[in-house]
């Protein structure tokens, strides 16, 4: 059963709780939703979201503009996680932050998939049928460079001529460039592990936070509170220091903070509780 509740705010009860939703976003395990007898009519997009950069914003846009019940279907882990073990750098953004910038933009129901050797064997043709059938697809939107299935089988351009035999509008959108380079998560991955918050921000269209909300903190002898990144294989910025703003869980604490990153940790100067920290700017080394 599928429960339309906010999620639970405050110390100790960070994360996305399975089963309810972020206001009036739906959220439900992909299982679940393969077994409802009578979806909703759905325009959807689909991908792995990590971030939720310009490109991704492009492809939902057009899915809450079309309607009707725009809908995501993404991951509850990245799938690199399991393909490339500990050769993935770590993700940009939490499921948590993923699904409030879903809900942010007006999507209304996110389907989230456990990825697994299960999953990973499903033929790309296979999966967008279960969409057409089992989710009732009526349009979908999809990036240039999407692919899907068993060793990536089925391109964007292939998925198009199959949901045309079936009278299934679908869109395929150009990537988004910033420069001449096109946005992706790799990009922003690369701009974060060198320290560049003004180049990932544009590319993230916000600025850049990391969520801390469920990492325990460590204190250390001089007073500051540590959370480990590396820890929930989450990517963190260069090494060094930097003005942040604090978030709590009951909001934002009203002023500027220095706080320090190292080997993937997190250092802030106070015994705060803090829910995320949103990266201002790095300081010069030395300063």
């Amino acid at each position: 059963m599928v429960m339309s509740l906010p999620i639970p705010e405050g110390p100790g009860k960070a994360g996305l709780v399975e089963g309810l939703t972020a206001g009036r976003m739906e959220i439900l395990d992909w299982e679940e939703a393969l077994k409802n007898e009578a979806p909703p009519a759905s325009a959807l997009t689909l991908g792995v979201f990590d971030g939720v950069h310009r490109g991704h914003r492009a492809l939902i846009e057009k899915v809450v503009s079309r309607g009707p019940c725009p809908t995501v279907v993404s991951f509850k882990e990245n799938p690199k996680r399991w393909l490339l073990g500990e050769a993935y750098k770590g993700d940009i953004s939490s499921l948590d932050q993923k699904l409030r910038v879903f809900e942010e933009l007006g999507v209304r129901r996110t389907i989230l998939i456990d990825f697994s050797v299960k999953f990973s064997r499903l033929k790309g043709r296979e999966f967008i049928d279960l969409l057409a059938k089992r989710l009732n697809l009526v349009f979908l939107v999809l990036g240039s460079n999407f692919r899907c299935g068993y060793k990536q089988d089925t391109g964007a351009e292939s998925i198009r001529e199959i949901n045309l035999r079936q009278g299934i509008p679908t869109e395929v959108v150009p990537s988004v460039l910033d420069g001449e380079v096109p946005v992706s998560s790799s990009r922003i991955r690369k701009a974060l592990l060198e320290g560049n918050l003004d180049e990932a921000a544009r590319m993230l269209a916000r600025p850049v936070e990391l969520d801390l909300g469920g990492l325990r903190s460590v204190r250390t002898g001089t007073g500051e509170s540590v959370y480990d990144l590396n820890a929930a294989r989450r990517i963190c910025p260069a090494d060094g220091c930097y003005e942040a703003l604090i978030h709590g869980f009951f909001g934002a604490l009203p002023d500027r903070f220095k706080i320090s990153i190292c080997h993937g940790r997190v250092f802030i100067p106070s015994s705060f509780n803090a829910r995320s920290v949103e990266l201002l700017k790095r300081f010069p080394i030395g300063v």
